[in-house]
């Protein structure tokens, strides 16, 4: 009679899934520049917005991919606030390229946490303590700030 071997079965986390998924992802494209897309905004927002902030967060109202020279800067969240009114908008804005696909997504994380910090915590968006408190988070995934 013939015994059978079982392997033991490990059981992978969400996040090990995610990172596993993403590591595989973001490979395929690491030596090339990455041109940025709506729809990969999206699909890595809700990716991220998921399993780092549990789907806390409410997306950018507004999207842009534009020309960020001026600003010096990869990607930023810019905040429009109506006074008379009490509301306040939160516009991303993105670069229309990058040097690879990892860029992109750290990228749009980093810009996640600002959005988290100021719409859902009241806070400035600095780079301060609540800011740099996800880098656990994000590293968790396979990305960083």
């Amino acid at each position: 009679m013939a015994r059978r071997v079982h392997k033991k079965q490990t059981k992978i986390s969400p996040k090990q899934k995610v990172k596993k998924r993403l590591k595989k992802e973001l490979a395929l494209v690491k030596t090339r520049k990455y041109k940025t897309t709506y729809k990969d905004i999206k699909k890595y927002f809700n990716l991220i917005n998921t399993h780092v902030f549990h789907g806390k967060l409410a997306p950018f109202n507004e999207i842009l991919i534009k020309d960020l020279a001026r600003q010096n800067c990869i990607g930023q969240v810019v905040t429009w606030t109506w006074k008379r009114k009490g509301t306040q908008q939160f516009w991303l804005e993105m670069l229309p390229s990058y040097k690879d696909k990892k860029e992109f997504v750290d990228t749009l994380a980093h810009e996640c946490i600002h959005l988290y910090q100021m719409a859902n915590q009241g806070d400035t968006g600095n780079h301060n303590d609540m800011f740099y408190s996800f880098r656990p988070k994000l590293n968790a995934i396979g990305l960083d700030i």
